[in-house]
């Protein structure tokens, strides 16, 4: 598995005690986490990446497997740790398969192309993944992408009831595809994703412009990396002011992470995750013209 360079700093200690889990998810050994979504281009590969590369400097043991023939995104940005999987005609099959198989890793990454919703809930039920995974002190983690279409928010409710308790569930929000979520602000859906224990991710933006000229080098090179590589390799001769605003970004993302890693790991891998630092008010209010000698206007 190929290291990531931790972003700015890790603190020593370690957050998420397991006396703080709630008890479906203590005593885990291993998780499954994967996106249930209608709709593409939200930005799921995406997530997927910098959480992989999260794991990765948090020395977490994962195994990813890409569905998205379309796109292969996260094979293709990380192809040590992910393998492409091509659909057949029967694509449960290959699901079906990557369920029975997590107990061979910590975490189990899934990026499904848009439109596997189905397939992917098929293939639990064929296998009742919840009750298979409970016996092998396993559990998965479903992330959802709310957006404003009643189609993608009735698909997105089907798939709460359908999963429920048996799951763990993320809320994603990305601004920067999805700059609104009035459909589900204040929805049955989110009442009832909360008292699911649903956690919350929001997905920082990144500077256009940096996010512009990545994909320019990207295509310079034709090839795509990832932005820890974009960090680390010096052989990219990537702009160091973009780099700058690309490790503050990495940084940020981790650092969410971090703070909903009960939802993304097994409760053995949550003691090598920092304790986020408090964050200290200022002691000093500054109040405009204080700093300067206003006396001298007067003589």
């Amino acid at each position: 598995m190929s290291k990531t360079k931790e972003p700015d700093h890790q603190p020593a200690e370690t957050s998420c005690p397991a006396s703080t889990i709630e008890p479906e998810r203590q005593g885990l050994l291993h998780r499954l986490v994967l996106p249930i979504q209608t709709r593409g281009n939200l930005g799921k590969s995406t997530e997927a990446i910098a959480r992989c590369e999260w794991m990765n400097a948090r020395g977490i043991q994962w195994k990813g497997f890409d569905l998205d023939a379309s796109n292969r995104t996260l094979s293709t940005a990380l192809p040590d740790d992910v393998s492409f999987v091509p659909l057949t005609a029967e694509p449960e099959g290959q699901v079906v398969r990557i369920l029975r198989g997590v107990t061979k890793a910590e975490v189990t990454v899934i990026d499904p192309s848009a439109h596997m919703e189905q397939t992917i809930l098929r293939a639990f039920r064929m296998v009742r993944f919840p009750q298979m995974a409970a016996a092998a002190q396993a559990r998965a983690t479903v992330m959802v992408y709310p957006i404003d279409e009643i189609s993608d928010m009735d698909d997105i409710a089907r798939t709460v009831d359908a999963l429920g308790d048996t799951v763990d569930w993320i809320v994603v929000r990305n601004l920067a595809r999805v700059p609104t979520t009035r459909f589900y602000e204040r929805s049955a859906l989110e009442k009832q994703l909360g008292h699911l224990g649903a956690a919350r991710l929001d997905i920082p933006p990144l500077l256009t412009d940096t996010r512009n000229y990545l994909r320019t080098q990207e295509a310079k090179l034709g090839r795509a990396f990832s932005p820890s590589q974009a960090l680390s390799d010096p052989t990219l001769e990537l702009d160091l002011g973009h780099q700058m605003i690309l490790e503050d970004w990495l940084g940020e993302f981790f650092s969410r992470l971090d703070q909903i890693a009960s939802h993304l790991l097994p409760t053995a891998s949550l003691e090598r995750i920092p304790v986020p630092k408090p964050v200290v008010p200022p002691s000093i209010i500054h109040r405009r013209g204080s700093s300067i000698n206003l006396g001298n206007g007067d003589e």
